[in-house]
């Protein structure tokens, strides 16, 4: 049944039980600090410039959309114009 708690025949819990939760530990300090100081993005993420970068890309984005729009706007009042002159009864 229960193939995993033979291990405790032959090591005592009060041993390996602390051990098992040190080197979960340990791998995952040991993970978070790669990421932490391999990455590029995380300085820049403390730093708060990541904000910036995403808002002046978004203000970026927004007035290069602007003109095709502005365009488009311009053209749908003239199309429109019959449709309204139609009298609603």
């Amino acid at each position: 049944m229960m193939k995993e708690g033979r291990i405790f025949l032959y090591v005592s819990p009060n041993v390996l039980l602390p051990i098992m939760f040190l080197v979960m530990v340990f791998t995952s300090l040991a993970v978070h600090y790669n990421v932490l100081s391999n990455t590029t993005w995380v300085a820049d993420f403390w730093q708060g410039s990541a904000a910036e970068a995403v808002v002046a890309e978004t203000a970026t984005v927004t007035e290069e959309a602007a003109a095709p729009a502005a365009d488009a706007m311009a053209a749908a009042p003239e199309a429109a114009a019959p449709a309204e002159a139609a009298p609603a009864e």
